[in-house]
């Protein structure tokens, strides 16, 4: 049987506006159950601290717990792509940063996600500093007496990283500036890698403040000088690197929160709202102050834009530094 060319187009209409229903329905419906946010590395670093301080904001303006999960490994690419094959419904967020975000797609051919093609950014959370840490045990205050120290011992320095991370692209600044030979030891994290550090397993590190802060409360990690163009209210007697004559190198760290792409824009559109909302909170932006991190909100455009510069700037690193993960 033939079926009329008006009475197709009419049935395809009608379905398309029946679905566009349903979705219209289900965005406005939003949330009707928890909300996941990964955090692709394990507990203990910056990611997670500042994500369970953002959890504890979005359950209150979404109206529904969401609940923090941490999926390490591959640095941070074992977590992100999880997010990434996700349902597009908005039930599953990631907790990003630059290193599964804009450098590892550019270093690595086991990346099984395009993070442009298969995530939606939907605002930033927060920036902060890289510092330089050390074990305390080390006989060194500063940057300079750091580097005088490792050059007597051989100019060979156990260095802790997490492979194509700001971090470690500090360490070949470094590296560089100083003529020191750094041995890296990879780890899944900031918290492991901490640990080692406090323990003497390894001997330098650069590292998120925010991170750090507990250890060199504690007395296990001294900081040595701070990876930005200024000092930070939280350690004011730490001086810069720039300070300490080592002006090249300045390293630090972006947070924000993606959702897989093709959720519905409804979607995308509520959750910046809840998210800037969350960013704004004065008790949130103290908390994150406190911990050397500065609370940085944005619109969905914004953070898009701010990606674009991100991947091109580390384009540019990883071609100048041959990069590679299996380094």
């Amino acid at each position: 049987m033939r079926l009329s060319g008006w009475w197709v187009r009419g049935c395809a209409a009608w379905m398309f506006a029946v679905a566009a229903g349903s979705a219209g329905a289900a965005a406005a419906a939003y949330p009707d159950k928890p909300v996941r946010l990964v955090v692709p590395y394990p507990p203990g670093g910056s990611l997670d601290i500042i994500t369970r301080v953002l959890a504890q904001k979005l359950t209150g303006s979404l109206g529904q717990s969401v609940v923090v999960e941490n999926r390490s490994g591959a640095s941070g690419a074992i977590g992100t792509q999880a997010v990434a094959k996700s349902n597009p419904d908005g039930y599953m967020l990631l907790m990003g940063s630059p290193t599964p975000i804009s450098i590892l797609p550019n270093i690595s051919s086991t990346v099984q996600y395009d993070a442009a093609r298969d995530l939606a950014p939907i605002g930033l959370v927060a920036t902060g500093p890289h510092i330089l840490v050390i074990n305390s045990r080390t006989p060194a205050r500063g940057v300079r007496e750091f580097v005088d120290y490792a050059k007597k011992q051989g100019g060979s320095v156990s260095f802790g990283t997490f492979l194509g991370s700001p971090q470690d692209l500090a360490g070949y600044l470094f590296a560089r500036d100083t003529g020191l030979q750094l041995q890296r030891v990879s780890y899944r994290g900031s918290g492991p890698a901490l640990n080692d550090l406090a323990s003497g397993v390894i001997q330098f590190m650069v590292v998120e403040l925010v991170a750090a802060l507990p250890f060199i409360e504690s007395g296990h990690v001294r900081a040595i000088g701070i990876a930005a163009d200024k000092r930070s209210p939280v350690l004011p007697d730490l001086p810069t690197v720039a300070e300490q004559g080592l002006p090249g190198i300045e390293s630090g760290g972006w947070f924000g929160v993606f959702a897989r792409a093709g959720t519905p824009d409804a979607v995308l559109d509520k959750l910046s709202r809840s998210l800037q909302e969350a960013v704004a909170d004065t008790e949130m932006r103290t908390k994150l102050a406190g911990v050397g991190v500065t609370a940085t909100s944005s619109t969905r455009e914004e953070f898009a834009a701010h990606l674009a510069r991100e991947g091109e700037r580390w384009r540019k690193a990883v071609v100048e530094f041959g990069i590679k993960p299996s380094e």
